[in-house]
């Protein structure tokens, strides 16, 4: 790939993480480069030489330009793209131009919800094994600053977006998590979204599936699988008597993981899963779990005041995470379970939370663009201006034994930068109001 690129132009789209790493690794060759982003507004960094077109570039922009790699954040539908596309430019994405370059060995992982901690606790389990590995694409390292290097295995956090302009990638072994509704304000509809996920599976090995949920299952059928689930079934990793079982066996005791919730247990066994495909000792594998840290803002608790748990879940930004996380938590729970939820819904069908809601959240507390749609769904319901708001109310509401969770099903942008900010704004309520 490297040495079709030489002597030739190429447009990198997006002055974002993954358009600068993009820039950084097409530097070392003999390339012609230029930058396109799609805000007319946009403040360039000062390390930027290469010529940049702010805005929507005019047809001509397109002619003579070679390759056009795309950050996943632009939708592949926008106008530019349409003319390049026109104009026969190569259209691919980081993953994509990093398929093409890697010799180390790779593991996929996508999904709706839970794809960064499964990421993240497979990097984890292989490193405890011995091998070298990191975790790269949405979570960990831009792939191009890796790319060049090899290692035993790079466990790639994959999006829709991402591959979306991925054609070449082969993996050892994948997974598509779940799917639920999500991204729908770009994809439209939930089978053009399937279908962009489907796509881990193009040219991968071995792959790990939900039982009893075909859409996690590769369309080519000739894919062998392992099968993971909440059931006591005999077959793959299973649950009983509180305990993951793999194949009816006892493996892993479930009150003592480091992750809290059903759909974490979903979790860990689609770690185990992938680790069992690429040869792993199954016990040794399943040991390194319980010594795993998860990643912030996934369902953990940060706060313990007067027998009440405050849980940090500020990264479910779609309905399918904060229906696991309340089902999750919900199972196990032994007082009230106060749900702190809201933002920016994105397009999607929020009323696919009632039944998770009718059955395990005794208060729900709103806030944010699409809060009050939320709010409607049971009338144990109060609708906040804030976030401080949100958590005094909540506050009072508790006793002990009681958990408060915030996992707004939303997005964060129209009142926050992002989900970290959420999340220490929330974190932050919290040591105010019970200080």
């Amino acid at each position: 790939m490297l040495n079709e690129l030489t002597n030739k132009t190429v447009v990198v789209a997006g002055l974002g993480k993954t358009g600068q790493a993009t820039l950084r690794f097409l530097r070392q060759f003999d390339a012609m480069l230029k930058v396109w982003d799609t805000r007319a507004n946009l403040l360039i960094p000062q390390d930027v030489t290469e010529p940049v077109e702010l805005g929507m570039p005019s047809a001509s922009y397109w002619v003579n330009v070679d390759v056009l790699v795309v950050s996943p954040g632009i939708d592949l539908a926008h106008p530019a793209i349409q003319q390049a596309r026109a104009s026969n430019v190569e259209i691919l994405g980081d993953i994509e131009l990093f398929a093409r370059i890697s010799s180390s060995k790779l593991v996929g992982i996508t999904g709706s919800n839970g794809k960064t901690t499964v990421t993240l606790l497979l990097t984890h389990i292989l490193k405890v094994c011995g091998l070298n590995t990191v975790a790269a694409g949405n979570v960990g390292k831009p792939v191009l600053e890796i790319a060049q290097n090899t290692y035993d295995y790079v466990v790639l956090e994959l999006s829709s977006f991402q591959l979306e302009s991925t054609h070449s990638l082969k993996l050892d072994a994948a997974a598509l998590l779940n799917l639920s509704d999500d991204h729908l304000d770009r994809h439209k509809t939930m089978s053009a979204y399937l279908q962009a996920k489907q796509k881990i599976f193009t040219h991968c090995k071995q792959a790990v599936v939900w039982r009893g949920h075909p859409e996690t299952y590769p369309i080519d059928s000739s894919i062998p699988v392992t099968t993971i689930g909440v059931d006591a079934s005999t077959e793959g990793f299973a649950v009983d008597k509180g305990w993951i079982t793999y194949e009816a066996e006892p493996l892993l005791e479930i009150a003592k993981l480091p992750l809290v919730g059903a759909h974490n247990i979903l979790n860990v066994q689609a770690a185990l899963g992938l680790a069992k495909t690429i040869g792993l000792p199954r016990d040794e594998a399943a040991e390194a779990v319980y010594s795993f840290i998860p990643a912030p803002h996934r369902c953990t608790q940060i706060a313990l005041h007067n027998g009440v748990s405050w849980i940090d879940d500020s990264k479910a930004t779609n309905v399918g995470a904060t229906q696991a996380a309340i089902t999750g938590i919900g199972a196990i729970k032994s007082g009230k379970l106060i749900l702190i939820a809201g933002g920016d819904g994105k397009g999607a069908d929020l009323t696919a939370l009632k039944p998770a809601i009718e059955q395990f959240v005794d208060y729900l507390i709103t806030l944010g663009k699409d809060g009050k749609q939320i709010a409607s769904l049971t009338p144990c319901s109060t609708h906040v201006a804030s976030m401080f708001e949100a958590v005094q109310t909540a506050h009072e509401l508790a006793c002990q034994d009681d958990i408060v969770l915030l996992s707004p099903a939303c997005a964060s942008l129209d009142m926050f930068d992002n989900y970290e900010h959420r999340a220490k704004v929330f974190d932050e309520s919290i040591r105010q109001v019970v200080a």
